[in-house]
């Protein structure tokens, strides 16, 4: 694993305090000793489950403030569950006195094909995922208003392109690309960027997936697919000079790439189920006009416009 230090200089979050959910597992983990080694005040998040979220343990937590600590850093630890958003913020304000970053890191998933998943998976997961990431936001938004203030970094992930066998986990990371351009839009006007990414890290979540493939692929894949890859991505939206929101990035290996939402120009006049039926091909052409909006407004006057050309 790559030395915290070497991701930023040691003042670049001075005085700044962060919350980093599911901040002992392999993303969090390096993600906190990286932000306290460039002098934030770190909210170590984690209940210590499972990948299911079954289980609880404190030590995970604890763990990585003692690291954290004995490199004289910075941190405190947080055992509640991501649900409990007001008592997380509760240990951010109490301990430091302010909020500065949010980076909802943490997750959990069920796998198994859609028959063999019952109801409550698809609610559990969303819960966890999608909709307390959003809880913890709405009792730090007043925060981030009143300081013109504040860094989000969500969590969505490359499954969204689709996966097999995981569809509680993708319908959880879907809604974030949603929820992360809304929240960007509403943040504006308050100095507030939101932004999204889909990492890529061998951990005990991905593990499962990579069950049937032969041993030397396994471990190609957990080397090069570390944890700490993801880093210096999270890093660069959390800082002060980061100047742009609304956007997702896929990130893992020390690389990164813009994750992208577009529509194509629209077909009009399309008035039976025969003229839709003979106009799909035209539809589908890959080189169709098209376009990546912002924001639904954009896509309005897009479609419009095309429908009137």
């Amino acid at each position: 694993m790559a030395s915290p230090n070497e991701f930023a200089p040691a003042d670049s979050f001075k005085n700044r305090t962060v919350i980093v959910t599911g901040g002992a597992g392999s993303i969090g983990r390096p993600l906190c000793l990286a932000f306290a080694s460039a002098g934030a005040n770190v909210v170590v998040n984690d209940l210590g489950g499972d990948i299911s979220g079954s289980g609880s343990s404190p030590s995970p937590a604890s763990d990585v403030v003692a690291e954290i600590k004995l490199a004289g850093g910075s941190a405190v630890a947080d055992t509640h569950s991501v649900a409990d958003a007001a008592a997380i913020l509760s240990t951010a304000l109490e301990t430091f006195g302010r909020i500065d970053i949010i980076v909802n890191n943490a997750g959990i998933t069920r796998f198994g094909p859609l028959e063999a998943q019952p109801p409550e998976n698809f609610t559990d997961v969303f819960a966890v995922n999608a909709a307390a990431p959003l809880a913890l936001l709405h009792h730090a938004w007043p925060h981030f208003q009143a300081q013109s203030y504040g860094r989000v970094i969500n969590f969505a992930s490359d499954s969204i392109f689709g996966m097999a066998n995981s569809l509680p986990y993708v319908l959880a990371r879907g809604a974030t690309f949603g929820a992360t351009r809304t929240l960007a839009l509403e943040g504006a006007p308050h100095g507030i960027l939101v932004n999204a990414v889909c990492p890529t890290s061998y951990s005990r979540m991905m593990a499962p997936m990579f069950k049937d493939l032969p041993p030397e692929h396994q471990a190609a894949t957990e080397k090069n697919y570390r944890g700490e890859a993801n880093v210096p991505m999270i890093l660069a939206l959390a800082h002060e000079a980061c100047a742009v929101s609304g956007q997702v990035f896929s990130t893992g290996g020390y690389g990164m790439s813009r994750v992208m939402l577009g529509a194509t120009s629209a077909v009009g006049n399309c008035r039976t189920m025969g003229e839709v039926q003979r106009r799909l091909p035209e539809l589908l052409e890959k080189e169709r006009e098209f376009v990546e909006p912002m924001n639904v407004y954009e896509f309005a006057s897009f479609r419009t416009r095309t429908l009137q050309s």
